[in-house]
């Protein structure tokens, strides 16, 4: 999978950059051989100013710490979830940290991710899954690909409806889809969850390649109506058995479906 992006800058997104990218690959999985072209939209540019360079070799240790471990329980459950079905397709796979989980549990992953360095990090796993540089929105793969899709803290950054429609292409029939993101909490722990990211502006400070995640992030949870809009178009598009599931006192959700 080779891509190229156009280069711009987050203050001129109104300029309506595009995204030019092409797979020219081989193998079972059946890469296609064609050009795509993409509008960037303010969730690709969030992403590209959140996830860079200067924080990718950290990313692992930083998400650990910033959730106080519940990334790995959350991530947990997206494995548990895909069951007994063998061939995952990771979208926004970064580092390979849920990817590697999958491997570990004997599944057959490709990972696809918008940021290369990211990528290159995943590379450094034991084992990791081949992985290529893309979008969610317009997937390089044949039809009827894979036995499960899965995602974790994409759904607020994408156009759900051109993602979900790209798994719909790629499932095999009876194959699930799964998107695991942060959601904004009610209650007392509405409370908590906001003094968190206020000590996290506060580390921000400190450790520099953070600064803009720490400082934005908890305004794009916040703005983000991921859940419903999720679980909406799923029914929409003719997936069956919708379910959600919040966790850790509703600071993440958990939406799933499958393809009849």
């Amino acid at each position: 999978m080779r891509c190229q992006f156009t280069k711009y800058k987050p203050s001129n997104i109104g300029a309506r950059p595009l995204i030019y990218f092409y797979s020219m690959h081989n193998s079972k999985y059946g890469y296609i051989s064609t050009t795509y072209m993409l509008l960037v939209h303010e969730g690709h540019a969030s992403a590209r100013r959140f996830f860079t360079p200067a924080n990718a070799g950290s990313y692992d240790s930083v998400v650990r710490l910033a959730t106080f471990g519940q990334d790995s329980v959350w991530k947990r459950k997206v494995v548990k979830a895909v069951g007994s079905r063998k061939s995952v397709l990771e979208l926004a796979c970064g580092t390979g940290v849920l990817s590697s989980m999958f491997l570990g549990a004997g599944r057959s992953v490709v990972g696809i991710d918008l940021t290369f360095e990211y990528l290159r990090a995943s590379r450094r796993k034991p084992q990791m899954a081949a992985v290529a540089q893309g979008t969610a929105e317009v997937l390089p793969y044949r039809n009827e690909s894979f036995d499960a899709v899965a995602s974790s803290y994409l759904a607020k950054y994408v156009d759900i409806e051109k993602v979900i429609d790209e798994c719909w292409r790629v499932l095999k029939p009876g194959g699930i889809i799964i998107f695991h993101d942060f959601t904004y909490p009610s209650g007392i722990m509405r409370s908590l969850w906001n003094a968190h990211f206020a000590v996290l502006r506060l580390a921000g400070r400190l450790v520099t390649s953070w600064r803009t995640v720490f400082d934005q992030l908890d305004s794009v949870i916040k703005n983000s109506d991921w859940v419903n809009k999720t679980s909406d178009v799923l029914y929409i598009r003719g997936f069956q058995n919708v379910d959600c599931k919040y966790y850790t006192a509703g600071t993440a959700a958990i939406v799933s479906a499958e393809k009849p």
